[in-house]
Protein backbone atom coordinates (compact mmCIF):
# COMPACT_ATOMS: atom_id res chain seq x y z
CA UNK A 1 0.00 0.00 0.00
CA UNK A 2 3.05 2.41 0.58
CA UNK A 3 3.64 1.90 -3.10
CA UNK A 4 0.60 3.66 -3.64
CA UNK A 5 0.48 6.29 -0.88
CA UNK A 6 2.44 8.33 -3.18
CA UNK A 7 0.94 8.61 -6.36
CA UNK A 8 0.09 11.54 -7.87
CA UNK A 9 -4.01 11.87 -9.11
CA UNK A 10 -2.46 11.42 -13.18
CA UNK A 11 -0.47 8.89 -11.88
CA UNK A 12 -3.60 7.00 -10.15
CA UNK A 13 -5.84 7.49 -13.40
CA UNK A 14 -2.54 6.03 -15.46
CA UNK A 15 -2.93 2.90 -13.09
CA UNK A 16 -6.98 3.03 -13.78
CA UNK A 17 -6.51 3.23 -17.30
CA UNK A 18 -4.29 -0.18 -17.21
CA UNK A 19 -6.76 -1.97 -14.63
CA UNK A 20 -9.47 -1.46 -16.58
CA UNK A 21 -8.68 -1.15 -20.50
CA UNK A 22 -12.05 -1.60 -22.15
CA UNK A 23 -13.61 0.91 -20.36
CA UNK A 24 -14.55 4.26 -22.53
CA UNK A 25 -13.06 7.70 -22.13
CA UNK A 26 -15.53 8.87 -20.72
CA UNK A 27 -15.57 6.41 -17.93
CA UNK A 28 -11.35 7.04 -17.45
CA UNK A 29 -12.46 10.94 -17.06
CA UNK A 30 -14.55 10.54 -14.43
CA UNK A 31 -12.16 8.48 -11.92
CA UNK A 32 -9.46 10.91 -12.86
CA UNK A 33 -11.98 14.15 -11.82
CA UNK A 34 -12.75 12.20 -9.17
CA UNK A 35 -9.32 11.89 -8.08
CA UNK A 36 -8.95 15.28 -8.05
CA UNK A 37 -12.04 16.04 -6.35
CA UNK A 38 -10.93 14.36 -3.06
CA UNK A 39 -7.70 16.56 -3.80
CA UNK A 40 -10.07 19.46 -3.34
CA UNK A 41 -12.11 18.59 -0.95
CA UNK A 42 -8.64 17.87 1.47
CA UNK A 43 -7.24 20.56 0.01
CA UNK A 44 -3.95 18.75 -0.47
CA UNK A 45 -2.56 16.75 -3.21
CA UNK A 46 -3.01 12.73 -3.44
CA UNK A 47 1.02 12.26 -2.15
CA UNK A 48 0.23 14.14 1.33
CA UNK A 49 -3.24 12.32 1.94
CA UNK A 50 -1.52 9.46 1.49
CA UNK A 51 -4.63 7.75 0.88
CA UNK A 52 -5.64 8.27 4.78
CA UNK A 53 -9.29 8.61 3.73
CA UNK A 54 -9.23 4.31 2.76
CA UNK A 55 -9.09 3.98 6.17
CA UNK A 56 -11.79 6.60 7.69
CA UNK A 57 -14.80 6.93 5.61
CA UNK A 58 -16.62 9.22 8.15
CA UNK A 59 -13.90 11.99 7.62
CA UNK A 60 -14.14 11.55 4.40
CA UNK A 61 -17.95 11.87 3.92
CA UNK A 62 -18.22 14.94 6.30
CA UNK A 63 -15.26 16.70 3.85
CA UNK A 64 -17.83 15.66 0.42
CA UNK A 65 -20.93 16.13 2.14
CA UNK A 66 -20.06 20.00 3.13
CA UNK A 67 -19.23 20.25 -0.48
CA UNK A 68 -21.01 21.92 -3.27
CA UNK A 69 -21.10 18.87 -5.09
CA UNK A 70 -24.18 16.95 -6.39
CA UNK A 71 -25.95 14.00 -4.65
CA UNK A 72 -24.89 12.28 -8.46
CA UNK A 73 -21.71 13.74 -8.06
CA UNK A 74 -20.84 12.55 -4.34
CA UNK A 75 -21.80 8.93 -5.34
CA UNK A 76 -19.63 8.90 -8.55
CA UNK A 77 -16.84 9.50 -5.85
CA UNK A 78 -17.69 6.92 -3.39
CA UNK A 79 -17.80 4.56 -6.69
CA UNK A 80 -14.31 5.75 -7.85
CA UNK A 81 -13.10 5.51 -4.62
CA UNK A 82 -13.88 1.47 -4.89
CA UNK A 83 -12.35 1.12 -7.90
CA UNK A 84 -9.17 2.69 -6.45
CA UNK A 85 -9.14 0.25 -3.63
CA UNK A 86 -9.52 -2.60 -5.95
CA UNK A 87 -6.22 -1.53 -8.16
CA UNK A 88 -4.19 -1.04 -5.03
CA UNK A 89 -5.61 -4.56 -3.94
CA UNK A 90 -6.80 -2.72 -0.42
CA UNK A 91 -7.62 -5.55 2.54
CA UNK A 92 -11.22 -6.95 1.90
CA UNK A 93 -12.50 -5.65 5.11
CA UNK A 94 -11.79 -1.76 3.92
CA UNK A 95 -13.47 -2.46 0.08
CA UNK A 96 -16.64 -3.66 2.16
CA UNK A 97 -16.78 -0.75 4.32
CA UNK A 98 -16.62 1.08 1.25
CA UNK A 99 -19.02 -0.79 -0.69
CA UNK A 100 -21.76 -0.03 2.58
CA UNK A 101 -21.25 3.39 2.35
CA UNK A 102 -22.02 3.37 -1.10
CA UNK A 103 -25.49 1.49 -0.61
CA UNK A 104 -26.63 3.17 2.26
CA UNK A 105 -26.12 6.45 0.38
CA UNK A 106 -27.53 5.21 -3.12
CA UNK A 107 -30.62 4.27 -1.33
CA UNK A 108 -30.98 7.73 0.98
CA UNK A 109 -30.78 9.73 -2.37
CA UNK A 110 -33.03 7.18 -4.11
CA UNK A 111 -35.84 7.19 -1.63
CA UNK A 112 -35.58 11.63 -1.67
CA UNK A 113 -35.48 11.46 -5.77
CA UNK A 114 -38.52 9.36 -5.28
CA UNK A 115 -40.28 11.68 -3.38
CA UNK A 116 -39.56 14.65 -5.53
CA UNK A 117 -39.82 12.97 -9.13
CA UNK A 118 -43.22 11.66 -8.00
CA UNK A 119 -44.49 14.93 -7.02
CA UNK A 120 -42.82 16.77 -10.27
CA UNK A 121 -44.88 14.05 -12.51
CA UNK A 122 -47.79 14.90 -10.78
CA UNK A 123 -48.03 18.20 -12.70
CA UNK A 124 -45.28 17.33 -15.36
CA UNK A 125 -45.99 18.04 -18.99
CA UNK A 126 -43.13 20.06 -20.25
CA UNK A 127 -40.37 18.00 -22.16
CA UNK A 128 -37.81 20.12 -20.73
CA UNK A 129 -37.90 18.71 -17.72
CA UNK A 130 -38.53 15.21 -18.60
CA UNK A 131 -35.43 15.38 -20.67
CA UNK A 132 -33.35 16.68 -17.98
CA UNK A 133 -34.39 14.24 -15.40
CA UNK A 134 -33.01 11.80 -18.22
CA UNK A 135 -29.77 13.25 -18.39
CA UNK A 136 -29.40 13.89 -15.00
CA UNK A 137 -29.74 10.08 -14.62
CA UNK A 138 -27.51 9.49 -17.69
CA UNK A 139 -24.08 9.73 -15.26
CA UNK A 140 -25.14 6.54 -12.73
CA UNK A 141 -26.02 4.43 -16.33
CA UNK A 142 -22.18 5.43 -18.09
CA UNK A 143 -20.27 5.19 -15.01
CA UNK A 144 -21.69 2.16 -13.83
CA UNK A 145 -19.48 -1.09 -14.40
CA UNK A 146 -22.34 -3.83 -13.80
CA UNK A 147 -25.39 -2.83 -14.94
CA UNK A 148 -26.69 -5.65 -16.54
CA UNK A 149 -27.84 -5.86 -20.03
CA UNK A 150 -31.86 -5.52 -19.67
CA UNK A 151 -31.29 -2.39 -17.66
CA UNK A 152 -28.66 -0.16 -19.62
CA UNK A 153 -30.99 -0.87 -22.75
CA UNK A 154 -34.23 0.19 -21.27
CA UNK A 155 -32.53 3.39 -20.44
CA UNK A 156 -30.84 4.24 -23.58
CA UNK A 157 -34.34 3.63 -25.33
CA UNK A 158 -35.48 6.66 -22.80
CA UNK A 159 -32.58 8.23 -23.42
CA UNK A 160 -33.11 7.91 -27.37
CA UNK A 161 -36.69 9.38 -26.80
CA UNK A 162 -35.73 12.17 -25.20
CA UNK A 163 -32.24 13.53 -24.96
CA UNK A 164 -33.40 14.07 -28.71
CA UNK A 165 -36.26 14.53 -30.85
CA UNK A 166 -38.54 11.94 -29.85
CA UNK A 167 -39.33 9.59 -33.51
CA UNK A 168 -42.32 7.33 -33.80
CA UNK A 169 -41.14 3.78 -32.43
CA UNK A 170 -41.00 1.99 -35.60
CA UNK A 171 -38.27 4.12 -36.82
CA UNK A 172 -35.85 2.25 -34.66
CA UNK A 173 -37.53 -1.32 -35.43
CA UNK A 174 -34.82 -3.02 -37.08
CA UNK A 175 -32.34 0.11 -37.21
CA UNK A 176 -28.42 -0.98 -38.01
CA UNK A 177 -25.53 0.60 -36.66
CA UNK A 178 -22.11 1.59 -39.48
CA UNK A 179 -19.39 2.95 -39.39
CA UNK A 180 -19.87 4.63 -42.65
CA UNK A 181 -22.79 6.31 -44.89
CA UNK A 182 -21.17 4.30 -47.78
CA UNK A 183 -22.54 0.31 -45.85
CA UNK A 184 -26.20 2.46 -45.74
CA UNK A 185 -28.82 1.97 -48.22
CA UNK A 186 -32.55 3.63 -49.35
CA UNK A 187 -34.52 0.86 -47.79
CA UNK A 188 -33.52 0.58 -44.14
CA UNK A 189 -32.96 2.46 -41.57
CA UNK A 190 -29.34 3.07 -39.72
CA UNK A 191 -27.15 5.07 -37.16
CA UNK A 192 -24.18 5.91 -38.28
CA UNK A 193 -21.35 6.64 -36.26
CA UNK A 194 -18.44 8.10 -37.79
CA UNK A 195 -15.66 8.83 -35.33
CA UNK A 196 -17.43 11.86 -33.88
CA UNK A 197 -19.88 12.18 -36.08
CA UNK A 198 -23.02 10.51 -35.25
CA UNK A 199 -26.16 10.29 -37.18
CA UNK A 200 -29.50 8.60 -37.44
CA UNK A 201 -30.74 7.64 -41.66
CA UNK A 202 -34.83 7.29 -41.40
CA UNK A 203 -35.69 5.69 -44.61
CA UNK A 204 -38.68 4.16 -43.75
CA UNK A 205 -41.27 5.34 -41.43
CA UNK A 206 -44.61 6.31 -41.55
CA UNK A 207 -44.70 9.20 -43.77
CA UNK A 208 -41.64 8.29 -45.69
CA UNK A 209 -43.89 7.88 -49.28
CA UNK A 210 -44.83 11.30 -48.83
CA UNK A 211 -41.48 12.92 -47.38
CA UNK A 212 -38.26 10.80 -48.69
CA UNK A 213 -35.81 9.64 -46.62
CA UNK A 214 -34.80 11.91 -42.99
CA UNK A 215 -31.61 12.51 -41.48
CA UNK A 216 -30.64 13.50 -37.77
CA UNK A 217 -27.47 14.17 -35.77
CA UNK A 218 -27.11 13.00 -32.64
CA UNK A 219 -25.48 16.32 -31.34
CA UNK A 220 -25.72 15.47 -27.50
CA UNK A 221 -22.43 14.10 -25.70
CA UNK A 222 -24.65 12.04 -23.14
CA UNK A 223 -26.29 10.42 -25.71
CA UNK A 224 -23.45 9.68 -27.89
CA UNK A 225 -21.25 8.22 -24.32
CA UNK A 226 -24.68 5.85 -24.08
CA UNK A 227 -24.42 4.56 -27.33
CA UNK A 228 -20.80 4.13 -27.73
CA UNK A 229 -20.73 2.04 -24.46
CA UNK A 230 -24.05 0.12 -25.21
CA UNK A 231 -22.20 -0.75 -28.93
CA UNK A 232 -18.91 -1.43 -27.02
CA UNK A 233 -20.18 -3.66 -23.97
CA UNK A 234 -23.15 -4.86 -24.44
CA UNK A 235 -24.36 -5.37 -27.58
CA UNK A 236 -21.60 -7.26 -29.31
CA UNK A 237 -23.37 -10.36 -30.94
CA UNK A 238 -26.64 -8.24 -32.51
CA UNK A 239 -25.41 -8.81 -35.90
CA UNK A 240 -25.31 -4.30 -36.76
CA UNK A 241 -29.01 -3.83 -35.19
CA UNK A 242 -28.82 -1.13 -32.69
CA UNK A 243 -31.93 -2.57 -30.16
CA UNK A 244 -31.58 -5.98 -29.37
CA UNK A 245 -33.57 -8.12 -27.33
CA UNK A 246 -31.76 -9.95 -24.58
CA UNK A 247 -33.26 -13.60 -24.74
CA UNK A 248 -32.39 -14.10 -28.60
CA UNK A 249 -29.93 -11.16 -29.77
CA UNK A 250 -32.34 -10.17 -32.43
CA UNK A 251 -34.11 -7.17 -32.96
CA UNK A 252 -36.69 -5.93 -30.88
CA UNK A 253 -39.91 -5.23 -31.98
CA UNK A 254 -42.35 -2.01 -31.63
CA UNK A 255 -44.30 -4.19 -28.56
CA UNK A 256 -41.46 -4.65 -26.82
CA UNK A 257 -40.00 -1.06 -27.29
CA UNK A 258 -43.32 0.51 -25.88
CA UNK A 259 -43.14 -1.87 -22.69
CA UNK A 260 -39.45 -0.96 -22.45
CA UNK A 261 -40.42 2.51 -22.02
CA UNK A 262 -42.94 1.65 -19.58
CA UNK A 263 -40.99 -0.38 -16.81
CA UNK A 264 -37.38 2.26 -17.19
CA UNK A 265 -40.08 5.11 -16.16
CA UNK A 266 -42.10 2.98 -13.48
CA UNK A 267 -38.61 2.09 -12.62
CA UNK A 268 -36.92 5.95 -12.58
CA UNK A 269 -40.11 8.32 -11.80
CA UNK A 270 -42.33 5.80 -10.06
CA UNK A 271 -44.78 6.20 -12.65
CA UNK A 272 -45.57 4.67 -15.68
CA UNK A 273 -45.16 6.99 -19.23
CA UNK A 274 -45.97 5.96 -22.89
CA UNK A 275 -44.25 6.66 -25.94
CA UNK A 276 -47.16 8.75 -26.69
CA UNK A 277 -47.13 10.92 -23.70
CA UNK A 278 -43.12 11.36 -24.09
CA UNK A 279 -43.87 13.00 -27.62
CA UNK A 280 -47.46 14.43 -26.93
CA UNK A 281 -44.85 16.53 -24.31
CA UNK A 282 -42.15 17.38 -27.21
CA UNK A 283 -45.24 19.02 -29.29
CA UNK A 284 -46.81 21.05 -26.34
CA UNK A 285 -43.77 22.32 -26.21
CA UNK A 286 -42.63 23.21 -29.96
CA UNK A 287 -46.20 24.67 -29.62
CA UNK A 288 -46.20 27.06 -26.73
CA UNK A 289 -42.39 28.13 -28.01
CA UNK A 290 -43.87 28.96 -31.52
CA UNK A 291 -41.28 28.41 -33.65
CA UNK A 292 -41.16 29.93 -37.02
CA UNK A 293 -42.89 28.25 -40.20
CA UNK A 294 -39.49 27.00 -41.35
CA UNK A 295 -38.38 25.52 -37.94
CA UNK A 296 -41.68 23.36 -37.66
CA UNK A 297 -41.40 22.05 -40.78
CA UNK A 298 -38.31 20.37 -39.94
CA UNK A 299 -39.48 19.13 -36.56
CA UNK A 300 -42.52 17.64 -38.32
CA UNK A 301 -41.10 16.25 -41.00
CA UNK A 302 -38.76 14.43 -38.07
CA UNK A 303 -41.26 13.50 -36.13
CA UNK A 304 -43.40 11.57 -39.25
CA UNK A 305 -46.20 14.34 -39.75
CA UNK A 306 -46.66 15.42 -43.44
CA UNK A 307 -48.63 18.84 -42.09
CA UNK A 308 -46.94 21.13 -39.72
CA UNK A 309 -49.82 22.36 -38.64
CA UNK A 310 -50.71 19.42 -36.66
CA UNK A 311 -48.04 20.22 -34.17
CA UNK A 312 -50.15 23.45 -33.35
CA UNK A 313 -53.47 21.50 -33.83
CA UNK A 314 -52.48 18.25 -31.14
CA UNK A 315 -54.33 17.74 -28.22
CA UNK A 316 -52.74 17.21 -25.20
CA UNK A 317 -53.71 15.45 -22.19
CA UNK A 318 -52.22 16.34 -19.12
CA UNK A 319 -49.21 13.15 -17.91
Amino acid sequence: MNFFKVKTADELSSLHDLAFPNTSQATKTTFYQSMRRIERIYDMTMPEIKLSFINDTDSFMNKLDKSRYSANTKLTTITNVLKLLKIIDAPLVNYNKWLQLLKEKTNERQESETAILKSKLQVLSDFKDIKMIVYDKAGTYINSEDMIMEDYRDFLILALFTIQIPVRVSNYVNMKVVDDEIFTNEKDNFLVVDDENYKFIFNRYRTSHLLGKKEMYVTEKTLQFLIDKWLATYNKDSQNFLIQSDKNRRPMNGRQIEDSIKMVTTKLFGTQMTIDNIRASYMKRIADLDPDFQNKLDIANILGFANPEVIDKHKIKQL
